[in-house]
């Protein structure tokens, strides 16, 4: 990607909330995208984080963050009907428009 692109890719970001949407935000959304339906541990292992790490993370681009403020209605979390200790993460329809947006930069 040119620094065009990712410059304007970063600003689709920056739209949702300029001062509170981390750069590692960004980095998890991007992995459950490309990998949807996407385990907690593939996003680990993907960006080496912790299970905490991105539990918190995940949370705060969800519905409502873990301190019970709006969150950023990007992802949603539902247990996997395969396995039931497992959660899944999916896109929500927000979620989704953001990733069509980035992919066509």
């Amino acid at each position: 990607m040119d620094h065009d692109r990712l410059v304007s890719a970063l600003a689709a970001f920056a739209v949702l909330d300029p001062t509170h949407f981390p750069l590692h935000f960004a980095q998890i959304f991007l992995v459950v995208a490309q990998n949807e339906p996407c385990t907690f541990q593939k996003v680990m292992e993907a960006l080496d984080l912790t299970n905490s790490a991105v539990s918190r993370t995940v949370m705060a681009l969800g519905q409502t963050s873990r301190k019970g403020t709006p969150g950023f209605d990007l992802m949603y979390v539902a247990k996997d009907p395969k396995e039931g200790r497992r959660l899944i993460i999916f896109l929500t329809p927000k979620g989704k428009a953001l990733y069509r947006q980035l992919t066509s930069i």
